[in-house]
């Protein structure tokens, strides 16, 4: 769910201008590679930001639940 929400913005886009830096793959081959980047920094990057492990979210419910 959270590699879909990071891609969501992707799927309409109809022009991607990319910057090519250091050594690897460039151009369209490395966008799957930069959406799995953001993925797997989140859950740090919200721990710092809210204090709240996702970890922990499992156990907190759902948005729904009351």
């Amino acid at each position: 769910q959270v590699a879909e929400a990071v891609a969501q913005p992707l799927l309409g886009t109809r022009r991607v201008t990319l910057v090519a830096g250091g050594s690897g793959a460039v151009g369209v081959s490395r966008l799957p590679g930069e959406v799995l980047d953001v993925v797997t920094r989140l859950p740090q990057a919200i721990e710092t930001l809210t204090g709240v492990s996702i970890t922990q979210v499992g156990t907190l419910g759902t948005l729904g639940d009351t």
